[in-house]
């Protein structure tokens, strides 16, 4: 953690800080010598009941702003402000310094409390992740980072969204910065990097796959048996011829049609010839 206090007497200190945008002016009472127009609470708002309106407050920021970018201890001064405290706050929460809003510099300050450190180089020592970092740093078209590491494309994708967060980047970084980065560890020794206009993303978007082959004509197989044909890829049901009668296996009853008719018969004509009787007696 940087010393506030040291930044900001390091400030103070430099030989230019008599002469800061927002300083007095020495003939303008009140008014700032980087512009007499404003007044010296542009870079902390007016003290006003009720507020300040938006568009107001916009102008105001951006002519103060406007000096703080043409100041000589700008450096300096935004060192200082954003520093972090024992507490862990800004050293200036409030109010313009070194050309950022308070907004602004509570936002940086989020985004690298979210940042992740760096990876240790022996997670980089991958032949696969050396592969597509060495790619990338000749091309950086998807298809053809893929085909130049030799693995395919969504492989090669992950592996940059993998590189991008190992090197500590945000999702949003560009390709140079990841690259920048990746020199910076030592990781490209040897390799010339090729350039690019500094709005290629480190990790690209989604990436359109191309269509699939068309798959074969489903086959339709014709019954031999006379049934009709099935759909496609349904087996054909063949029927099973039935049995005339039952193997006759040893210590099995033996299943003699002809027997079972006769005495089906026989139950019959007992049940006519007690009917008859019992009608007579009656």
């Amino acid at each position: 953690m940087t010393d506030s206090i040291a930044l900001r007497k390091a400030w103070e200190e430099h030989p230019r800080y008599r002469y800061r945008g927002c300083a007095p002016d020495v003939d303008v009472p009140g008014r700032a010598a980087g512009n007499l127009a404003l007044s010296l609470d542009a870079w902390s708002g007016p003290d006003r009941e009720g507020g300040e309106p938006q568009k107001e407050r916009e102008a105001r920021q951006a002519a103060a702003i406007e000096v703080c970018l043409g100041c000589a201890v700008m450096v300096q001064c935004d060192a200082y402000a954003n520093s972090i405290t024992s507490d862990g706050r800004l050293a200036e929460p409030d109010g313009i310094w070194g050309g950022r809003t308070a907004l602004e510099r509570h936002k940086a300050l989020i985004a690298a409390r979210h940042a992740q450190p760096a990876a240790p180089d022996r997670r980089f020592a991958t032949p696969q992740k050396q592969a597509v970092l060495r790619a990338l740093a000749v091309c950086w078209d998807p298809f053809e980072v893929a085909e130049r590491a030799g693995v395919d494309v969504r492989t090669a994708n992950w592996q940059r969204s993998n590189l991008t967060t190992l090197l500590g980047l945000p999702r949003s970084a560009s390709r140079a910065q990841l690259l920048a980065a990746a020199e910076g560890r030592g990781l490209l020794d040897g390799v010339a990097v090729v350039a690019d206009d500094g709005s290629v993303p480190a990790v690209p978007p989604p990436t359109k796959m191309p269509a699939p082959a068309p798959r074969p004509a489903p086959v339709t197989v014709t019954s031999r048996v006379g049934l009709p044909a099935p759909g496609p890829y349904e087996p054909v049901r063949v029927p099973r011829p039935r049995r005339t009668w039952f193997a006759r296996i040893e210590g099995q009853l033996a299943f003699d049609l002809d027997a079972e008719l006769a005495d089906v018969a026989d139950v019959h004509d007992l049940f006519i010839d007690t009917t008859e009787c019992l009608e007579a007696a009656a």
